[in-house]
């Protein structure tokens, strides 16, 4: 296939948000971060994604604010290469090679184009010459490039006519990108937790998911021990302290929740409860008390107590048919995405708070609950959300 002017730019978005697994991007100039998450999103920024650049530091360039957003969510990302001059696009099992380098010009002003009509087992191989190659250097620190008048000519300063626009990348879609992003780091940290401690065998037997009693522990630490509770940053730790500290918090938890194990199980109640009215089957008959009582399930919403009155404008201000079509769009119709998100957050009275709640409640295997007390948690044991 052969693609320009909007869909060069649509259909690499597109495959972008949906990766799986990586995005390797080889081009020798990188644009500003405004026009690269347009271009690409922000699903990159997971930490379960290979995510590898390769650029032309020295007689090319990569904008100061897209090199330090890359290195922050991928530290040794980036490798250079000098006289680099192929363009190169790999997403997960899918080749673009194109004339564009990855800036809001070429893609949105410039006469550009682009196949992935290619082997990918070849462009893949040919990438990793490179990446592989002996004159390839790592890129920890950013240095501006040796000619700004390049930079103005590949980057934006020369008076283009616009051939077509970028796709759309908002505020919203960036939050939940990071969301989705933080969910990937909570998830590593929760393997980690599992490869030391071995689970709490009474939560496992209660019925609790991994994420489920890493949620717990973060509870505790914030509203039991008090440890994490007036945190304000991550806090510095060695991977030995780190794993000290998981071990004595779990001997913690596991004996307070022999003490408590009626409370402590209402996780498993409430998963229980959204994924039964929340189902495909299910959804299409959801009736007003059904949406309260998954409501009642969301800390953000009071857990229950309707503190703010959040669950009933909620209800008062959403169509019962409203619900359910969002809802259902979200949960139930493949992988979730952060377009997905944002369009459930069209629903009045709905947060990507409560939307993430929703997500977790609903696969709790799959996704954390992602609020402050999970964030200060992770902040406690040296983890950076």
């Amino acid at each position: 296939m052969i693609y320009s002017y909007d869909t060069l730019a649509k259909t690499f978005r597109s495959h972008c948000d949906n990766v799986k697994h990586r995005i390797w991007i080889c081009t020798p100039f990188i644009g500003g971060i405004n026009d690269v998450l347009h271009i690409i999103g922000g699903s990159w920024k997971r930490n379960d994604i290979d995510f590898r650049v390769i650029i032309d530091i020295e007689t090319g360039f990569i904008q100061q604010d897209t090199f330090d957003e890359f290195i922050e969510n991928h530290p040794n990302s980036i490798r250079s290469l000098k006289s680099l001059h192929a363009k190169i696009y790999i997403v997960d099992d899918w080749c673009l090679v194109s004339s564009a380098n990855l800036t809001g010009t070429a893609f949105s002003k410039r006469y550009e184009i682009g196949t992935d009509d290619v082997n990918i087992n070849s462009m893949e191989a040919f990438f990793n010459s490179l990446w592989e190659n002996k004159k390839t250097k790592l890129v920890t620190s950013w240095g501006k490039a040796k000619k700004q008048s390049q930079i103005e000519f590949e980057d934006g300063g020369v008076e283009y006519d616009k051939l077509t626009n970028l796709p759309t990348y908002s505020a919203g879609m960036e939050k939940v990108d990071k969301y989705l992003a933080q969910c990937s780091k909570y998830k590593a940290f929760a393997k980690t937790y599992e490869k030391i401690t071995g689970r709490c065998q009474d939560m496992v037997d209660d019925g609790f998911t991994l994420f489920q009693e890493v949620d717990y522990l973060f509870d505790y630490l914030e509203h039991v021990a008090c440890i994490s509770k007036g945190l304000t940053n991550i806090q510095n730790r060695t991977e030995s302290s780190r794993a000290f500290l998981i071990r004595k918090y779990f001997k913690e938890i596991s004996e307070h929740y022999k003490c408590y194990r009626d409370s402590g199980s209402k996780r498993v109640d409430n998963a229980r409860l959204v994924k039964e009215l929340t189902s495909p089957s299910r959804i299409k008959t959801i009736s007003i008390k059904e949406v309260r009582a998954v409501l009642d399930t969301f800390n953000c919403f009071g857990l229950g107590r309707d503190m703010y009155g959040h669950a009933s404008n909620f209800i008062k201000k959403n169509s019962l048919s409203d619900i359910m079509y969002h809802w259902d769009a979200l949960l139930n119709h493949g992988d979730i995405t952060s377009e997905k998100v944002n369009e459930c957050c069209k629903l009045k009275h709905c947060s990507d708070s409560s939307v993430s709640e929703l997500i977790a409640w609903r696969f709790p295997n799959k996704y954390p609950i992602m609020n402050t007390c999970s964030k200060k948690g992770l902040w406690f044991f040296g983890i950076a959300v």
